[in-house]
């Protein structure tokens, strides 16, 4: 395999099987070795791997920190895997137009940090910030806590270079805000998930750091009270940066986890303003008055050690749900703000009819929710399964979505169908016309 690379140093290639076990997982079940492990380090060298890979008839996958919930960077059957890491430069700041430019091997956290100094940053916010890669981001269309405020990765991205199964390289978009010219190419790679296309380079738009924020957390003695307060909050057009919710079970997983003490609420939402110093303290306040008139318990946060430990407890949901089970099926539906109530009632029912535990956290001021199954035997797992397809037809009757912000991959696959019907096979013919022989990523999705 080696031999088919020798344009890259030995060192790049990796082929021993103890090197393809990291490559072989993301964070879901799924699991496959790749044939081999190239690391590019220039747009030159991808073209040169993805023209070898042409000739020889070889899939590619596109890989960053593999922290995806999806599947998508699990490596297919004969596969090599391509990974981005060492891409990691910072190519320019435009402070003038508000955009970076990096490659795709950029840690997320690492380029906030960078941008601070200049009173700028970029703000999706996923929960694997500190160590996922703005390729990952953009392929799978990433976001997170801050969503509710600022939107998705999409709406952020300006500019993409990305290299074609052909080995011709594109460049799409560019730093300007707007532009009625043509398709908008740019886009129909945002989310795509490595499928269409290898990215080389990123352009961002940037938006300045807020100067001052504000936390609260509200606890409910029931979830369907906590979902209809998010709901009235939504629509009071409160301006929130951050708005989460935690039911009792993820709550408890914390506090066992870090030590910290959030309370014996059935459910706690955690919310942020942010902005300028007046301001700030009037909205928290205001919101802290629309909780308390759907009956929480509220409590106001102005340090920002305060604000950093309640951010702490929330993104500690995850891993202190791994200690809680031997298996974690974390799932990402969104529906409309305004059907939280009702989705937070079926999934109740779910758990009861099928047997099944889930515990249930995420973006609730998008309406984005992570009902999360807790899996210890084979019997559970089962019962799960029948229980996730239920949860996908539920979602999409109230208006939802499968993913809003962790992608298709394999994981959802079987189910696309139930939400896009003919469209479906729109996109086999867009993934067909830029990539024909299939070799980006095949059996994702799809």
């Amino acid at each position: 395999m080696r031999d088919l690379f020798s344009f890259l140093p030995e060192e790049r290639v990796l082929v021993d099987r103890e090197d393809l076990l990291l490559y072989s997982y993301d964070a879901t079940p799924a699991k496959r070795y790749p044939l081999a492990v190239v690391r590019p380090k220039s747009k030159g060298e991808v073209v040169e791997i993805v023209k070898a890979a042409s000739r020889h008839g070889l899939s590619l996958v596109a890989r960053g920190a593999g922290t995806s919930l999806s599947g998508a960077p699990v490596p297919c059957e004969g596969c090599v895997v391509v990974d981005f890491t060492l891409m990691d430069r910072i190519i320019e700041v435009d402070e003038a137009n508000a955009f970076v430019a990096v490659e795709p091997g950029v840690v997320y956290e690492e380029l906030n940090r960078a941008l601070a100094k200049r009173g700028l940053f970029f703000p999706p916010d996923p929960g694997s910030g500190s160590v996922c890669t703005l390729g990952g981001m953009v392929a799978m269309n990433s976001s997170g806590i801050r969503a509710v405020k600022y939107g998705t990765t999409r709406d952020y991205v300006a500019s993409l270079e990305v290299v074609l199964a052909s080995g011709e390289v594109l460049r799409l978009g560019g730093r300007y805000k707007k532009s009625a010219s043509g398709y908008d190419l740019k886009s129909l790679f945002v989310g795509s998930e490595g499928t269409l296309g290898l990215f080389t380079e990123i352009g961002l738009h940037l938006v300045p750091k807020p100067g001052r924020r504000a936390a609260m957390t509200a606890s409910f003695d029931s979830f369907e009270k906590a979902a209809r307060a998010i709901a009235s909050a939504v629509a009071a057009r409160a301006d929130v940066a951050v708005l989460e919710f935690m039911d009792s079970s993820v709550v408890k997983a914390v506090e066992g986890f870090s030590g910290m003490r959030l309370g014996s609420a059935e459910a706690l939402v955690l919310a942020e303003v942010e902005g300028s110093g007046g301001e700030v303290e009037g909205e928290i306040r205001r919101l802290a008055e629309i909780f308390r008139g759907a009956g929480a318990e509220v409590e106001l946060a102005f340090e920002e050690a305060e604000i950093a430990e309640l951010w702490r407890a929330r993104k500690a949901a995850l891993p202190a749900l791994a200690r809680v089970a031997e298996t974690l099926l974390l799932e990402d539906i969104t529906v409309p703000v305004s059907a939280l109530p009702q989705m937070m009632r079926r999934i109740g029912r779910l758990a009861e009819k099928h047997g099944v535990r889930i515990a249930t956290f995420g973006h609730a001021g998008d309406g984005n929710l992570h009902p999360t199954f807790l899996i210890s035997s084979e019997e559970e797992l089962a019962r799960a399964r029948a229980a996730i397809e239920e949860l996908f037809r539920e979602c999409l009757t109230l208006g939802g979505t499968l993913s809003g912000e962790h992608g298709i991959g394999v994981e959802k696959r079987p189910y696309i169908e139930l939400e896009h019907g003919a469209a479906v096979q729109v996109m086999r013919e867009i993934k067909r016309a830029l990539d024909p022989e299939g070799i980006f990523n095949p059996g994702k999705i799809f």
